[in-house]
């Protein structure tokens, strides 16, 4: 490891350097301090040179540090950086230790260093988004300056509380990375090393290992809260489009490594309606899961006995295929799937900003507050002008306006640049007066899911996705599939949005029809936008 030793006169570090930035300047206390101006470095391939600042209480600080393509040297508060230039063809990390004062009474704080290479890929290079692509054994930067794509925020009134630009952001952190196989020591490989983040650019680098699967980088302010997050989703296989009516729909669900039948990694991530935070599947195999039979009036075809033999059959395969998965592979965050009761917020824009700062917490359906006659949505806010302020669901538009062209994505939206959110009829159309239009002529039952025979023909895997509760439900068994529209009014659906779901083995678009309030747990049918299911995006309209 190289060494240098530097001897730096206090003075001269608190007051003789005009340039020094007088926020690290601290005065002096008993122990050994030492801070840096930034906590991170970029330099470009080509190599070059950098400096920041250093501020001390003591005479003496060593730079350490172990990488032959830099040299560091310090004249008076600034220590500057010498890099070579990168003919490795890859980007490559460093970490210079700062050491200050004389043991046993010595301050260490790290400086990393990141040096662009050949391959390292600007992800934001078209636009910024919430999901970005990436392939295994790759580095990449993107903007974390903005949130999302910096537009609209579906008259929820977020941005005009919070705006769209990213302030006071400190560093980056890794919150979890998954495979699809359960396999703990793969999900460690999907993101190698630790996110960085580069105040003077305010980009955020990162580099990607040898496994494919998906994971959630946060940038944080310095206190430890998270500013915002985005999706980063690693696959090798390109994503491709076809086309049903006038959309180009992705080829497999959003985060998938594939679209074929039967294979688990063709399930992709499950999402609350609005939130852009990824919520994983179960890991367990696809089984198959016998299925009861109807006629046209939705009666069935079974004797008692054949009934409840099916019905026993069905019930052991929930067991083993609806598990609720808690892989973080070397994230610092744990998954909060059940008891998290969405939280009372007294101002717009409710409670999003508890959302954001909570991406891997799933908020359940709340029934134990006056909403009307029922609860459906995970965002909720107070509604102080009202008659005895009570809470109130918010009419919102959070993945858009659900009309396809131009600005119609949001800042919550999920699908990563170039793709958006499904508008509305994106699956049918929607007769005005019903909850809910049947298309099951349109699809096809195929292994573990549906084929879109009426459309572009695709496959769509019976994802499963996670209920009010927050628990796994209905893996190999039936499709949820999200689109941007939101729905209903009243007790029909207020607080739903549309989506692609199956009942009696039939597929309908829409939202499930709210049955008799007396029947168990109707209030949740499906369309309930706290519940978490798959998304398959479109191509983004300009």
């Amino acid at each position: 490891m190289k060494k240098y030793i530097i001897y730096l006169f206090v003075a001269m570090a608190l007051v003789g350097c005009e340039s020094t930035p007088a926020d690290i300047l601290q005065a002096e206390p008993d122990y050994a301090t030492v801070n840096l101006s930034s906590s991170s470095v970029l330099i470009a391939e080509q190599g070059g040179q950098k400096t920041i600042f250093v501020g001390t209480n003591r005479t003496e600080i060593e730079a350490l540090y172990d990488a032959d393509w830099l040299d560091v040297s310090v004249e008076g508060a600034a220590l500057t950086l010498f890099v070579d230039a990168n003919t490795t063809g890859q980007s490559r990390k460093a970490v210079v230790d700062v050491v200050a004062g004389d043991r046993p009474d010595v301050a260490k704080v790290r400086l990393r260093v990141v040096q662009s290479g050949e391959g390292t890929t600007t992800l934001s290079e078209e636009a910024t988004a919430n999901c970005y692509m990436a392939k295994t054994e790759s580095s990449y930067l993107f903007d974390a300056s903005v949130k999302g794509n910096g537009k609209g925020d579906g008259r929820s009134n977020y941005i005009d509380r919070y705006g769209v630009e990213i302030e006071g952001a400190a560093y980056a952190s890794l919150v979890w990375e998954s495979t699809y196989d359960g396999d703990k020591t793969r999900s460690t490989k999907i993101i190698d090393g630790e996110p960085i983040y580069i105040p003077e650019q305010r980009v955020i680098y990162f580099a990607t290992g040898v496994s494919e699967g998906n994971a959630l980088v946060a940038l944080h302010d310095a206190e430890g809260n998270i500013l915002w997050s985005w999706h980063i989703w690693v696959s090798n296989d390109a994503v491709t489009t076809s086309k049903a009516g006038a959309l180009e729909w992705m080829d497999r669900n959003l985060g998938a490594m594939n679209n074929t039948v039967g294979d688990i990694a063709n399930r992709g991530m499950l999402y609350q309606w609005g939130r852009k935070e990824p919520f994983l599947p179960s890991p367990v195999e696809y089984l198959s899961v016998p299925m009861h039979r109807y006629d046209e009036n939705y009666n069935l075809l079974e004797t008692e006995e054949e009934f409840y033999a099916i019905q026993d059959e069905i019930e052991a395969a929930r067991v083993i295929m609806n598990v609720n998965n808690y892989q973080t592979g070397d994230g610092e965050a744990e998954w909060e799937y059940v008891g998290h009761l969405a939280p009372v917020a007294l101002t717009a824009p409710g409670n999003i900003d508890y959302a954001l700062q909570h991406p891997t917490t799933v908020l359940s359906c709340r029934n134990d507050i006056a909403i009307g006659e029922y609860v459906f949505d995970w965002f909720l806010v107070m509604d102080l002008e009202g008659a005895g302020a009570t809470m109130q669901q918010a009419d919102s538009e959070l993945w858009g306006t659900a009309k396809a062209g131009t600005d119609y994505k949001t800042i919550f939206d999920p699908c990563p640049v170039g793709y958006v959110m499904p508008p509305k009829g994106a699956f049918g159309d929607l007769p005005d007066g019903y909850a809910c239009s049947y298309v099951s002529d349109e699809w096809k039952v195929a292994d573990h899911g549906w084929e879109w025979s009426g459309g572009n023909g695709d496959y769509f895997p019976s994802s499963g996705n996670l209920d009010v509760s927050g628990l796994i439900g209905e893996t190999s068994e039936k499709m949820l599939y999200w689109s941007a529209e939101p729905m209903g009014s009243g007790s029909q659906g207020f607080g739903k949005a549309a989506t692609l779901f199956v009942a009696y083995n039939d597929v309908y678009y829409g939202v499930y029809p709210l049955m008799d309030p007396a029947e168990g747990a109707s209030w949740y049918s499906y369309g309930a936008r706290c519940y978490a299911a798959s998304v398959r995006c479109v191509k983004e309209q300009k």
